[in-house]
């Protein structure tokens, strides 16, 4: 089987966990967003929000090295798999403690929030574990492990959150529903990764520092992209309150599922673009074409879509308190949920189009040219929301976000094109906002109808369109759909 038919295959099974994760998560929300109100999913925001930070140090960019290292050294895999993992428990072990220290030290939470970091620090340990052996089937093509794991994980982490909300526990216990089902996740991986690697503890200091100075760029540019993302929910609690960042957090909750999408797509091309650059192969520039196309014809419908059905994707999950729930009013406009999923939806197509750029950096090992205009860009955009969330809370935010976003897009596409040689035919965009046009004016008109009905008309006509402009051709869907079982894949 071609790797390109091996890429369909795995991004089919991620895009389908994807699916049926994104749904308990829904699910999730829309009950916790019901059982703690405005004010109570604020405090639940900040405290994921938070001990986000502290993830991404305790990752420190180890999952793509590892990815991109076992891809060029197949027969040293199992070694450098034992001695990341070994590395990475001791020093994950060590962030998440310092975590919860910390956030005992912030005058501006509340008790309800510093246990609360506490104790999504223990389940979010396990979750920095399980990326480890995510890394491994990713770099075999064979993430369908991971999605059977996490869908495991995400439904006993569901019924346990069903549990707490169905004997009227606090938002404490819902939290420990967590470390369950992220413990339970990881085991799993375990379990099924044991038949890849045979983890044994291995301390290879001197590979440890190799991997160590790979990684390092790419923490960096972790650690920045997580400021730049996050920070301002982290100031929105902490110059607004709660219920100002429970408004917020609806409508960024959307933004932070939909994103996973061109983030799986490029973690599944990864290994192949990785292959063909050190082989210097000429298809790279045809890869690189086809996942911009992919993520062009796959980000404006959405974007589009969540323009269009603001009010009743925010209904749905979260509930008609969130419709009109609001502390900001200008030009005669009351900002709630809805309002802000419109700005933010801007965002989300920024990020399809931008997703391509910072993975070909750390293809041809050049990640640590991203360091300084990514600071750049994250001080601009910590600046910004310290001048504006005072005056202009959660608006002052998404705009922020969407203005950062752009910026950081138009500067990734002109420094990519230093360091690597390839050609982007833009010949895609104008065909798919066409087609998205025509999608969003028909789905205006039934956008009161049942919801899963207008989506499923709305994807039937861009798809129809789609296919009449040539956008996509039979031939192009001919050498992604695989023609046999997955048996034959690996």
């Amino acid at each position: 089987m071609s790797l390109t038919k091996r890429v369909a295959y795995n991004t089919f099974f991620q895009i389908f966990g994807r699916v049926i994760t994104t749904v308990i998560s829904l699910v999730i929300v829309a009950y916790l967003t019901r059982y703690l109100g405005v004010t109570g999913y604020g405090i639940y925001t900040t405290v994921f929000t938070y001990v986000s930070f502290w993830a991404i140090i305790a990752d420190f960019g180890f999952f793509w090295i590892l990815v991109r290292e076992i891809a060029k050294n197949k027969d040293n895999a199992e070694n450098i798999f034992c001695n990341v993992f070994t590395f990475k428990l001791f020093f994950s072990l060590l962030v998440f403690i310092i975590c919860a220290l910390v956030g005992f030290l912030i005058p501006q939470y509340s008790w309800s929030v510093k246990i609360g970091i506490s104790i999504i620090s223990v389940g979010w340990f396990w979750m920095s574990l399980n990326s480890t052996y995510v890394a491994t089937f990713q770099s075999q093509l064979e993430m369908y492990k991971a999605v059977i794991t996490d869908i495991v994980g995400r439904v006993v982490l569901l019924l346990g959150v069903l549990y707490a909300i169905g004997h009227n526990y606090s938002l404490e216990i819902i939290f420990v529903a967590y470390i369950i089902g992220n413990f339970v996740n990881f085991v799993l991986s375990f379990i099924i990764g044991q038949r890849e690697f045979k983890f044994k503890p291995r301390f290879d200091i001197k590979l440890w520092k190799v991997i160590f100075h790979e990684s390092l760029p790419l923490f960096l540019l972790s650690i920045i992209g997580m400021i730049h993302f996050k920070i301002d929910t982290i100031i929105l609690s902490l110059y607004k309150g709660m219920t100002d960042v429970g408004i917020y957090g609806v409508p960024y909750k959307v933004l932070e599922i939909i994103i996973l999408i061109p983030s799986i797509f490029m973690g599944n091309v990864f290994p192949i673009m990785t292959k063909y650059y050190h082989e210097k192969d000429a298809r790279l520039n045809s890869a690189i074409q086809r996942s911009f196309n992919f993520l062009a014809i796959m980000g404006v419908p959405i974007v589009i879509g969540l323009g269009v059905l603001s009010w009743q994707i925010v209904n749905l999950v979260a509930g008609k308190e969130f419709l009109y729930a609001s502390t900001v009013s200008a030009w005669g406009i009351n900002f709630a949920a809805p309002q802000i999923l419109i700005i933010l939806s801007a965002s989300i197509g920024i990020t399809f189009f931008l997703s391509v750029f910072p993975t070909l950096f750390t293809i041809i090992g050049k990640q640590d040219k991203q360091v300084w205009p990514m600071i750049v860009i994250t001080a601009t955009n910590v600046i910004a929301n310290i001048i504006f969330i005072p005056r202009y809370s959660y608006v002052g935010a998404a705009v922020v976000n969407f203005c950062t976003q752009t910026m950081m897009l138009i500067w990734w596409a002109v420094l990519s094109r230093k360091y690597l040689d390839y050609k982007l035919n833009l010949g895609i965009i104008p065909k798919v906002f066409f087609a998205g046009a025509v999608m969003g004016t028909a789905i205006y008109f039934i956008k009161n109808s049942n919801i899963f009905m207008v989506i499923a008309i709305g994807a039937a006509i861009y798809g129809a369109i789609i296919f009449a402009l040539k956008a996509v051709t039979k031939e192009d869907l001919k050498t992604i759909i695989p023609s046999r079982g997955i048996k034959n894949a690996s």
